[in-house]
């Protein structure tokens, strides 16, 4: 049985959300079935399981029973890759926060994969269930992508596409959410935005809340919103994941419209896993409070505002954004680093320019890491 790698259409999103349900019974048994005969498998499984013998491994994946052992055994092994071979250290905070009740996670957006995979890897090592995560659609370059986003509770949520489409994407999106939370009785993670923070300041689109509170009680927004159970997530890097190509692309922008090569999302995947990120660390925030949401009175910029304080409070401020934000404002912050550590930065700087030789590259570059401290 081949499992269809595809996108099923708006449509049947809207009306039938079975199509994004984790794989069960048999169709998991095709899944699993066809990432151990993908090409993918012999490399994955040297990296993530190099103590077993390939066919070893491959009965015990084939004998999972459902997608929460597939994540609690085969998963844990890529973030705990991800964690030894691309950072210096992963923390984590604020875990209280996240109570036995489902939560939405609103999350501050750094990179395509790693921040909804750190979130995952918390919930899961301390043995809570697994939260379901909206990703883009985009990224269904690699085909093996599709097979593992039901793998791993992903629901893709359309890009692109006229206004109207778009709002229907949001819509469909904001439906599955509600679904998940209050008849499923499941937790979920969403980013704050469409699309990765290019500029280094974390904002919360209020459209996205707006189409989270239509799916419920649109006559009571404050009580819509609150039966999702909101807890911001503040994730944040010591060396920023793509920054130079975010850099890159930050300025092509500002020159004219700007369109995205082939295989450019799948590039951001690989490098954002495997490029060196330093320190990592992610907060749980504390949740919206239903007076907090009765204040805001049905506006959610109000409400967006909220969620953006709680990720900028929790925001871990690294060496690097106090040196550049030195560097960009000349108000001194040389308590917060050492010599050493500037000059690293200077460097990396340095080399990136000689990279991209590009006009405005080198300030571009400095604000990615700056902002967290406007």
């Amino acid at each position: 049985m081949l499992i269809q790698q595809k996108v099923v259409s708006l449509q049947i999103i809207m009306e039938d959300f079975s199509s994004y349900y984790p794989y069960e019974g048999q169709e998991l048994k095709a899944a699993l079935q066809q990432l151990v005969e993908s090409q993918y498998y012999l490399p994955l499984a040297a990296k993530l399981f190099p103590e077993y013998p390939p066919e070893e491994l491959k009965q015990k994946i084939l004998d999972l029973a459902d997608v929460d052992q597939f994540q609690s055994s085969v998963m844990i092994r890529a973030c705990l890759y991800i964690i030894r071979n691309s950072m210096a250290d992963f923390t984590y905070s604020g875990l209280e926060n996240v109570g036995e009740k489902p939560c939405l996670f609103i999350s501050n957006h750094r990179d395509i994969t790693v921040d909804a995979i750190m979130t995952e890897y918390i919930l899961i090592s301390n043995h809570r269930k697994s939260s379901h995560v909206v990703i883009g659609s985009n990224l269904f370059e690699m085909p093996i992508m599709a097979l593992m986003a039901r793998l791993n509770k992903m629901y893709p949520i359309g890009r692109g596409g006229n206004q109207k489409e778009f709002y229907n994407s949001l819509m469909a999106m904001s439906r599955y959410l509600r679904h998940i939370l209050t008849e499923r009785h499941e937790s979920a993670w969403i980013a704050q935005r469409n699309g990765r923070t290019k500029d280094g300041f974390d904002r919360t689109n209020p459209a996205l809340i707006k189409m989270i509170a239509y799916s419920g009680n649109r006559h009571n927004p404050a009580q819509s919103l609150a039966e999702m159970n909101i807890v911001p997530i503040s994730i944040s890097y010591e060396w920023e994941p793509c920054g130079l190509l975010k850099a890159r692309e930050v300025i092509l922008k500002r020159q004219g419209p700007y369109t995205k090569a082939p295989g450019e999302d799948t590039q951001s995947i690989l490098s954002g896993i495997s490029d060196f990120k330093g320190h990592v660390h992610l907060t749980f925030c504390q949740p919206l409070q239903m007076q907090e949401l009765e204040a805001a009175n049905g506006n959610y910029d109000t409400v967006a505002e909220i969620i953006d304080q709680r990720i900028y409070q929790n925001y871990h401020l690294w060496p690097n954004n106090y040196i550049a934000h030195e560097l960009m404002t000349g108000i001194s912050h040389a308590e917060h680093y050492t010599d050493e550590e500037k000059q690293q930065f200077v460097q990396y700087l340095d080399k990136a320019c000689q990279q991209y030789d590009i006009p405005g590259y080198r300030d571009t570059l400095v604000g990615i890491y700056s902002g967290a401290l406007h």
